[in-house]
């Protein structure tokens, strides 16, 4: 059987005490920040890309139309009898259509990262799971515990029989 305690102070529990709880305010704190940022990210991605690439596709469909329609223009008035090349146009109708093209890619991409980004939340989600019981649970039963402990260390500091002095013979 182990011998009695020896404690002379009760201040470094409540010191521990005092230091769990800033730990709990502090981690809560970063997991609302953490939050924040998931919410973002996910209607940034949500919400704003595949609204910004189907605003770009529109306006890169309209300037490929444009742009066919200068070409088709160009080529209706024969220069000397002859077809003219419309290499300016030819041109601006390849930008167009590369323009329209990558925006396309965009978009698809958005979905791609969309659905990936659900996936790592569900994890993260399910990670964080543990740390918020943690928080939430754990924390305030162990520093509920401490506070008892220093109340029966108290209460036994009171209870305590007086102290044995010892004469010394000589």
């Amino acid at each position: 059987m182990p011998g009695p305690a020896k404690v002379r102070s009760t201040d470094a529990i409540e010191e521990f005490r005092g230091a769990l709880s800033r730990f709990e305010q502090r981690a809560q704190n970063a997991v609302d920040t953490l939050a924040a940022e998931v919410r973002r990210a996910v209607e940034w991605l949500e919400h704003d890309c595949p609204a910004h690439w189907k605003k770009q596709i529109r306006i890169s469909e309209d300037a490929v139309h444009q742009a066919k329609v200068e070409l088709e223009r160009c080529l209706m008035f024969p220069v000397a009898g002859e077809r003219p090349a419309c290499r300016e146009q030819r041109s601006a109708l390849r930008k167009a259509q590369t323009r329209l093209e990558y925006c396309r890619e965009k978009r698809e991409l958005t979905k791609h990262w969309n659905r990936q980004l659900q996936h790592e939340q569900f994890e993260y989600e399910g990670r964080l799971g543990k740390l918020q019981r943690l928080l939430e649970i754990e924390s305030p039963a162990a520093r509920g515990k401490l506070q008892s402990i220093v109340r029966r260390l108290e209460e036994y500091k009171i209870e305590r029989p007086p102290e044995s002095s010892q004469k010394s013979s000589d």
